[in-house]
């Protein structure tokens, strides 16, 4: 039987960011990665799957990889406005001094750069899954019949995890009756730098690539305008998009393939279904993309966790107390978080004109109290209170 300090379960961005966290450390560790999925790569040469990232998460994965940075395009404004409405949005970076609001980077770059740091580590990694989890006497056997006991052991899967239910962990999903559209698209006009955002037919985002002229596109619907989307060929779709985003940036001239997935809450009914398990990342919580604060939330679980590692480290007697209590926290946070998105949602997609008139007071209202608009922009950025994980 091999004996680790740490097992990490899911070799994804969160997964081998824990383990990159677990040698910083000096624990003992094991990841459990299984062949990787091939990453989605559309005709334009961007991966489809594109993830908003935090000033805060960006500083801190680049720590992590030793400064070698990813690819990734800066965001400096943030434009929000709706079909029907009077009232804009703009958050911008020069605001509360930074040099950025956000970073655009595709799925597959981070996850790459994260996976090449870890195979500094090959033998720390074995491509197997978890089989059995005795509880009892704490250990693991895998796929290919090999056990491994531990003190800790870090299921970071996704939202389809496997080993959670091994765990014995319930999750809840809560269906929000939308499907989001990704995919690339080229436009007339350059993004300078801008995430754009429409409320009115869905929730229509346009994601600053680094070619001048592509953005990543989520567009957020509901499942019977998805419906009809999927019937558009390209040129349909590409007109419907212009359409749909007030030619904010000219016309959409060239469309990727499209992806899509239904849009859902979920969440784990308990971060640490054991004293010696921790659940983090899409296996703990997932969210709705409007705000694209998923892989964020997810990297807070990382950081809280590797806050409470580290004041293990000499010992290695990782403390059941603390643990307890980040999990508590760390769900309570995903909670608030998933409250969040289903108000803003919600919110924008008031149809009456009463609602639309008290919304557009709100958001001029909003956009003309700078202590709390910036505070907002803060807490997005990484740097609030609410995003404090120790």
């Amino acid at each position: 039987m091999a004996d680790v300090d740490i097992v990490i379960s899911g070799g994804g961005a969160i997964g081998t960011a824990m383990a990159l966290v677990c040698e910083r450390l000096q624990y003992r560790w094991l990841l459990l990665d299984q062949p990787a999925k091939q990453h989605s790569i559309g005709r334009l040469g961007f991966d489809l799957r594109t993830l908003a990232l935090s000033p805060q998460s960006v500083t801190w994965l680049d720590e992590l990889h030793e400064n070698e940075r990813f690819p990734r395009q800066r965001v400096d404004r943030m434009h929000v406005w709706e079909q029907l409405g009077t009232s804009t949005i703009d958050f911008l970076r020069e605001e509360v001094g930074s040099d950025s609001l956000a970073w655009i980077a595709e799925h597959s770059k981070v996850v790459a750069a994260l996976q090449k740091k870890c195979e500094t580590y090959v033998g720390n990694i074995e491509t197997e899954a978890i089989t059995h989890i005795d509880a009892a006497q704490q250990y693991l056997t895998l796929t290919n019949g090999k056990t491994v006991s531990c003190k800790l052991l870090i299921i970071a899967e996704g939202a389809n995890s496997r080993t959670r239910e091994l765990a014995g962990t319930r999750w809840v999903s809560q269906s929000l009756g939308q499907r989001a559209i990704v995919t690339v698209i080229e436009t007339e006009l350059t993004h300078n730098n801008t995430v754009w955002q429409r409320f009115g037919t869905g929730i229509l985002a346009f994601l600053p690539l680094t070619n001048p002229r592509t953005h990543a596109v989520v567009w957020s619907v509901s499942n019977p305008l998805f419906e009809e989307l999927a019937s558009l060929d390209d040129d349909q779709f590409k007109a419907r998009m212009t359409l749909a985003s007030d030619r904010i940036c000219g016309a959409v001239l060239e469309v990727d393939q499209r992806l899509s997935f239904p849009l859902n809450h979920g969440l784990a009914d308990t971060f640490l279904p054991k004293p010696w398990i921790f659940i983090l990342g899409d296996s703990a919580h997932t969210i709705h993309p409007l705000a694209g604060q998923g892989m964020n939330l997810g990297i807070e679980d990382v950081r809280a966790l590797e806050s409470v590692l580290r004041a293990s480290a000499n010992s290695k007697a990782i403390s059941p107390t603390q643990l307890h209590t980040l999990a508590q926290r760390r769900r309570a946070k995903a909670i608030i978080m998933q409250q969040l998105m289903s108000l803003f949602d919600s919110t924008w997609r008031w149809k009456n004109p009463l609602s639309h008139w008290l919304r557009n007071i709100g958001v001029r209202t909003f956009s003309h109290i700078p202590t709390i608009k910036k505070q907002i922009i803060r807490e997005a950025m990484g740097f609030g209170p609410m995003t404090k994980v120790n």
